[in-house]
């Protein structure tokens, strides 16, 4: 019986490393899944169609998801210094859009900020160490 438990003790070690190693990898970022899950619906139909609503819909969960994403567990290369400016700029943008729709603002200074907002979303997102699958 004890050597069932150091067995399984062993067992639970490795697989919490094997989880660690493979955040970032595209199996484990969790947050940078859910905020692409919400900026892609948001900001494709703006440039396909010049159609704002869906990213008017999607302005407070914009907002969440960069919180989450800035305050959130990241890959240690996202952990590096000058990174953190990166992540605030994500979340600053996104609550600014927020508060453009609550405010019943014009499209165009929506779609400005929307736009600001995927630039600054893409430097991460489409970061090397990012993982996932490439585009």
């Amino acid at each position: 019986m004890k050597k069932i438990a150091i067995v399984f003790v062993m067992l639970m070690s490795v697989i919490s490393v094997q989880a660690q190693k493979g955040q970032g990898k595209g199996q484990g970022w969790e947050a940078l899944s859910n905020m692409k899950a919400v900026m892609k619906p948001s900001f494709q139909p703006v440039i396909k169609e010049n159609n704002l609503e869906p990213a008017k819909e999607n302005a407070a969960k914009l907002y969440e998801m960069a919180v989450l994403l800035e305050n959130g567990s990241k890959p240690k290369a996202f952990r590096k210094k000058g990174m953190a400016e990166k992540f605030t700029s994500i979340t600053t943008l996104s609550k600014s859009m927020k508060e453009l729709v609550e405010n019943n603002a014009s499209d165009e200074d929506i779609k400005n900020e929307l736009v600001s907002l995927h630039a600054a979303f893409a430097e991460i997102a489409h970061h090397k160490k990012a993982g996932g699958p490439k585009h």
